[in-house]
């Protein structure tokens, strides 16, 4: 393709959007509100405009860099920060989102005297945590954080929200969106006024709705990996009727040869720090493809080609066992992967030297 480099992500809108549907679809049947999550794929233009051709009326990240191309890709939409803001950026948190998630008083104090020097009230989700060890209040500090708000007339509470299955791994369960209804509680007695959200997480609590398990009153979820890569998030089970090939990652081949199975000489440690095993399955033709674990991580790929097979990857090159490929590889050949890992995603999609595409 004339004018496209390599390596380069391909996105196929149209799978997204059918993936969308299918978030929303079954979201709204429940009265669930879903805010669609870029921040794997850098909020690109694209991907924000394929989730919200497909009807989403909110998007969130965790980068304000990230918020500002969203205002200037979507103008209306509503916008949720997912990192916890630093005081220090108080400024730029009321002017790109609309919402915010926090944890923290001294923030809140700053976010209120920020959004009263913009002239707007600001709105905040209460992050709860419930075990998962990332951010979130306990519920006995809910009600001294509550008590600020008497004073801080530009922030409005939207709701309270929790997260889980990301750092400590824990699965959301039906006990746990309970106790999270509980802090909903606290937080509506202590403000003497109903709230309006109760985000009970991300892509990690599908298979409560597909169980038809999530308490009701829980209506709001990030979601994010289930829209890009057509899975849940706990065991990285597959969403019937999702795509789970949105994404394509293309790479060029830069040699291609035979060469034996097992390296010749001493072994120590790669350049990653790891000492690598092999297996002797003597001379293999191998190709080398000008991509390598500072673009993507290797392992969150699948070679669309019959027989071909990822040995690993340097920084810069990703090796390729090409013995049994449905047809012969050579230099000048374009080998292309499904990407099927998160961390696949966020690393090719944070590379400045991996082009995107849509498709």
């Amino acid at each position: 393709m004339v004018g496209v480099g390599y390596p380069r992500i391909e996105i196929d809108r149209e799978k997204l959007q059918e993936n969308a549907r299918v978030i929303l679809d079954a979201c709204r049947k429940r009265d669930i509100n879903v805010t669609g999550v870029t921040k794997v794929t850098c909020a690109h233009p694209a991907v924000a405009r394929a989730l919200t051709a497909a009807g989403f009326t909110s998007l969130a990240d965790s980068r304000l860099s990230n918020l500002r191309r969203l205002r200037r890709v979507e103008p209306e939409l509503e916008l949720m920060l997912l990192r916890l803001p630093p005081p220090s950026r108080a400024e730029e948190v009321v002017r790109w989102a609309d919402i915010s998630l926090n944890s923290e008083s001294v923030t809140l104090r700053a976010l209120n005297a920020a959004a009263e020097r913009a002239g707007l009230v600001h709105e905040v989700v209460l992050m709860v945590d419930l075990g998962d060890l990332r951010e979130g209040m306990w519920q006995d500090e809910l009600a001294d954080v509550c008590s600020g708000f008497a004073g801080w007339d530009h922030l409005r509470v939207a709701g309270v929200g929790t997260n889980l299955a990301c750092y400590g791994g824990v699965r959301p369960s039906v006990e746990k969106m309970e106790d999270l209804l509980a802090c909903r509680d606290i937080v509506q007695e202590m403000l003497n006024s109903e709230i309006r959200l109760v985000s009970g997480g991300n892509s990690a609590n599908w298979q409560l709705l597909e169980d038809d398990e999530m308490p009701r009153e829980v209506n709001h979820l990030r979601i994010g990996e289930a829209l890009i890569l057509g899975n849940e998030s706990v065991d990285r089970k597959p969403i019937q009727g999702m795509n789970d090939d949105v994404l394509t990652l293309c790479c060029e081949v830069v040699e291609a040869r035979n060469k034996p199975s097992v390296p010749v000489g001493e072994l120590g440690q790669d350049a990653f720090g790891n000492v690598p095993e092999f297996t002797d399955r003597g001379w293999h033709r191998r190709a080398i493809v000008a991509a390598g674990r500072q673009d993507v991580v290797p392992e969150g790929l699948r070679p669309e080609m019959e027989g071909v097979r990822i040995l690993g990857a340097s920084s810069d090159h990703m090796i390729i066992d090409v013995e049994d490929a449905s047809r012969e590889v050579v230099v000048g050949d374009v080998l292309r992967f499904t990407v099927r890992g998160y961390s696949c995603v966020l690393a090719a999609f944070t590379s400045d030297y991996v082009e995107k595409l849509s498709v």
